[in-house]
């Protein structure tokens, strides 16, 4: 962008200009004139926070605080004070959809002259969508419809002999270290009542045969929907901020304490125990989290491009659900996690071919897309 002068603005001089990954340099002046109207309220902050021996905090004179601090520590406020205000001014004026916390430098101060700035800080990053119906299609068709999947005999038969196994138990050796042959349990009613509320060997197989054709079926939708978001990633062009990795990081971070939590441990016990530190962790999980944050861009701009969100009634059901389980969790961020969230398989759905407004209900009477799957996504 060009420098940019204007009248009645707060700052001169100003350059604007573009950095790698999505960052940009604000450079500019704040005028003299700009600088003097701040002075009174520099003084007036300095002496709410000012105690001086024979005074009440905050009631030190105010010839007392400029003598005392200096013009160098009011100046400072007031380049604090009005750097603020111009940043946001200088962010309306050009249109800058700026996120994350700005860094900024004061590059001159001195009384009776300009202040010199120079701020940097991320923007939202342009998303250079490809053809991404298209590469959808194309990845569909190579793909295992979960629908056609079977679970055959030889499956079932398989996973009886390892439940034998486990309640046969470990092997014995005999005097050259070689396992002996064990006692295999035989395959009958008992055997099935033994394992749980089965009623017999029939029963046991029937409802074995359902929850491993279930699992077969999770495991190729998620083969699916993993194959979808690496191919919008790989063909669209994007540089991703620093604060959307970082916040990823957070996110992954928060998860897996909570997950150490609950296996009983504090999260300092199992650093110390895997011999690492929490920077170690998110420099593991970066490149993870860069991916992370990628496709949470392109779901974002595909979501905007096909006017994607759910509907309010699906959202507030959902929202209530995760408000039991987590009540002490502030509402407005259980909210944007469950938009997103739900935003997120309608984008999927719509990839697969699917219609995304449409949730199918399974067994129990629940939209396809439940709570449980939300805090399956989460926990993942």
């Amino acid at each position: 962008m060009n420098d940019t002068t204007a009248d009645k603005k707060r700052y001169a001089e100003l350059k604007i200009s573009n950095k790698e990954n999505s960052k940009i340099d604000i450079e500019g002046e704040i005028p003299v004139d700009v600088v003097h109207t701040y002075r009174s309220k520099a003084i007036a902050k300095i002496q709410k926070g000012l105690e001086l021996p024979g005074f009440r905090k905050g009631h030190v004179p105010e010839d007392m605080v400029i003598s005392h601090v200096g013009d160098t520590a009011i100046m400072q406020e007031i380049a604090e004070q009005a750097i603020g205000d111009v940043y946001v001014e200088i962010v309306d004026d050009n249109k800058l959809d700026v996120v994350g916390r700005p860094q900024v430098t004061i590059t001159k101060l001195a009384a009776g002259n300009p202040i010199g700035f120079k701020i940097t800080t991320a923007v939202y990053p342009e998303v250079k969508l490809p053809d991404y119906k298209k590469l959808a299609a194309a990845e569909m068709k190579k793909a295992d419809d979960p629908d056609k999947i079977e679970v055959t005999d030889d499956d079932i038969g398989a996973e009886l002999e390892r439940l034998r196994g486990i309640i046969a138990g470990p092997a014995e050796k005999d005097e050259d270290g070689k396992d002996k042959e064990r006692e295999l349990p035989e395959l009958n009613d008992e055997f099935a009542k033994k394992l749980g509320e089965f009623k017999s060997l029939d029963d046991l197989k029937s409802k074995m045969k359902a929850q491993m054709l279930m699992d077969k079926q999770q495991k190729a939708h998620e083969k699916i929907r993993l194959a979808l978001a690496d191919a919008v990633i790989n063909k669209t062009k994007l540089d991703v901020p620093e604060v959307f990795i970082n916040g990823e990081i957070d996110q992954m971070m928060a998860s897996f304490e909570d997950r150490v939590q609950r296996a009983g441990m504090k999260m300092e016990d199992y650093l110390k125990q895997a011999g690492k530190e929490i920077e170690d962790l998110r420099k593991e999980w970066k490149p993870d989290a860069e991916k992370r944050a990628k496709l949470q861009l392109i779901f974002n701009e595909i979501s905007k491009k096909e006017e994607l969100a759910p509907a309010p009634e699906r959202l507030e059901r959902e929202v209530a659900h995760l408000k039991e389980h987590y009540k002490d969790a502030n509402e407005q961020s259980i909210r944007i996690y469950v938009a997103s969230q739900m935003t997120n398989d309608m984008v999927f759905r719509l990839l697969e071919g699917k219609d995304p407004n449409a949730f199918p209900k399974t067994s129990n009477g629940q939209d396809e897309e439940s709570s449980e799957d939300v805090q399956h996504k989460e926990d993942k």
